[in-house]
C-alpha cells in the first residue's frame, strides 16, 4: 500500500518522468522533492555513464565553441582564446 494519496496533491510533476508526484508520509522533506524515489535512483545510476546516455536519454546537445554541433560544423573558422 502506498504511503501517500493522490487527493489534494499539489506537489507537481516529477522532473524526470513527468508523472504526478505523491507525498510520502515517512519522510518530512517530501514537499521540496522534485523526483520520484525510483527516478532519482535511476538518475544517480546514470551519472557513471553520463557521457554515453546524456545525448540519447536526457536530450543534451553537443556543443563546439559554445554553438550547437550542427551550426558549429557549418562555420569553418574558430577562434580559441586562453585566459
Amino acid at each position: 500500500m502506498p504511503s501517500g494519496t493522490w487527493a489534494n496533491n499539489d506537489l507537481g510533476n516529477c522532473l524526470m518522468c513527468g508523472k504526478k508526484l505523491r507525498p510520502l508520509y515517512k519522510n518530512s522533506d517530501w514537499s521540496t522533492r522534485k523526483y520520484h524515489v525510483s527516478c532519482f535512483r535511476e538518475l544517480v545510476s546514470d551519472i557513471s555513464n553520463y557521457n554515453k546516455v546524456a545525448y540519447t536519454k536526457y536530450g543534451v546537445k553537443k556543443k563546439i565553441a559554445n554553438l550547437p554541433e550542427d551550426k558549429a560544423r557549418e562555420k569553418k573558422e574558430f577562434t580559441i582564446t586562453f585566459d
